[in-house]
């Protein structure tokens, strides 16, 4: 255990970066349960390509989360208006990592170094096409040649005691859609492109991952996906080592043997909420949605989870989705705390029992920290545009965070892109069953 490295635990919330206080209340609760990291969304509009439309709330709530000591994550990918843009006029290597660059250099003076480039681009919720007439996978070359691009602009602001920490995928735990491609299969085919692009240089310092429970009745985090080989739940984090490892092994991007890690930003257990402050009707529990659990399940669900990621060295950071449970009662109720916030939440038995277990970090594993080692290259090599999904349908990982748009793990379809949004109603924000605009910050002049 003393050669592993440190884990630590955070949230995926955007609730921070909206707040009117700049998130402090958020912060507070943040601390009291031991979390250090917070992962935002910041979405870019290929139709004003230099621009960061939240660059307001940024400048407002990144001072505070650096004078709290909490850790800001950035996820970038397209989008406007709190929906996703998955077409292909949205992601522009050139044009996006241009963008990215200019996000770096405003945010860098905060402390904020890591950065997750787009979001589950295995599926056509935010990047499309997935394949070609034939059923190739064309998302992945594509993605491997945006990931390069932006891993070399990031790179070209290295120095002065700051060094970014380029991030990629942000895999969705299977596929969401029968026209995305499965995960591990779009991982192998990013190798394949990186190899027959010559490139001897890495495209990414971590990878990211969203390994969602298997979506049931009782989502354990103990079941893995067992008739689905290129798909990952909590306990098959080792097939995604070997499939790292497949497309990486021998060139000059390191896998999990040499040094590549994993950072978890985005896992969660959805409980059982009723009554105000929530709106809305429950849709948990259908195929291929996220079920719900009791508030109590939920503690025991989260603390089987953490000691499977705290045994596993190769995992160093994870983000809870949501501190605190969105109120419509559609989108996600996998909070530490219930919805309302500051004076309204209630912070649930999760909260209170997870509090020593994320101080603990690496210590919360009780049998010890695993290693692994790759069973040799595999024969395989990249998907041959076999992708899809598997038989049962449904939908894949719960997509961004909180105000980013898109279909979450608990509704199944849609296409993710599109349609604009009407402006958030006072106190509310922007979530993933129902977005809207946030109303911007009003500014000196």
């Amino acid at each position: 255990m003393a050669d592993a490295p440190a884990i630590n635990w955070g949230v995926a919330d955007d609730a921070s970066k909206y707040a009117d206080d700049g998130g402090s209340w958020f912060y507070g609760q943040m601390k009291g349960a031991n979390l250090v990291s917070n992962r935002w969304v910041v979405a870019w509009d290929a139709g004003n390509p230099t621009s960061i439309a939240e660059g307001a709330f940024l400048d407002r709530a990144l001072p505070k989360a650096q004078a709290a000591g909490i850790h800001v994550v950035l996820a970038l990918y397209a989008g406007k208006n709190g929906s996703s843009q998955p077409d292909p006029s949205n992601h522009d290597p050139t044009a996006f990592c241009n963008w990215v660059k200019i996000v770096a250099q405003k945010v860098k003076a905060y402390g904020v170094r890591d950065f997750i480039i787009w979001n589950e681009p295995s599926s056509t919720l935010y990047w499309t096409p997935q394949k070609d007439a034939s059923g190739n996978d064309v998302a992945a070359p594509a993605y491997e040649a945006l990931l390069a691009a932006c891993y070399d602009q990031l790179h070209s602001l290295d120095g002065g005691g700051w060094t970014a920490n380029v991030i990629g995928m942000g895999l969705s735990a299977k596929a969401s859609t029968n026209s995305s491609n499965q995960p591990l299969a779009f991982l192998r085919d990013v190798g394949a492109a990186y190899k027959a692009s010559g490139r001897t240089k890495p495209i990414m310092d971590q990878l990211a991952l969203h390994p969602y429970p298997i979506p049931s009745a009782a989502p354990s985090p103990s079941q893995g996906y067992t008739n689905t080989p290129d798909a990952y739940g909590p306990p098959d984090l080792d097939r995604v080592k070997q499939a790292v490892y497949d497309a990486f092994n021998g060139t000059g991007q390191p896998t999990t043997v040499n040094g590549l890690t994993f950072r978890l930003d985005e896992y969660g257990v959805q409980s059982i909420e009723t009554g105000s402050p929530y709106t809305g009707t429950e849709n948990a529990g259908p195929p291929g949605s996220a079920a719900a659990v009791t508030e109590a399940a939920q503690a025991v669900f989260l603390q089987q989870s953490a000691q499977i990621f705290a045994c596993d060295a190769t995992v160093t950071d994870v983000e809870l989705f949501l501190l605190v449970d969105e109120a419509d009662l559609g989108g996600w109720q996998s909070g530490l705390e219930t919805a309302g916030g500051q004076g309204v939440s209630r912070q649930k038995p999760a909260y209170t029992t997870m509090g020593p277990v994320f101080a603990a970090g690496r210590g919360a594993c009780t049998s010890g920290v695993k290693t692994w080692s790759p069973s040799g290259s595999s024969s395989s090599g990249g998907s041959g545009g076999s992708g899809g999904s598997n038989t049962s349908g449904g939908s894949g990982g719960s997509g961004g965070s909180s105000g980013s748009g898109g279909s979450s793990n608990k509704t199944s379809g849609g296409s993710g892109g599109g349609k604009l949004l009407p402006a958030c109603k006072k106190g509310k924000h922007s979530t993933k069953k129902h977005p809207c605009k946030p109303k911007p910050l009003k500014t000196k002049r």
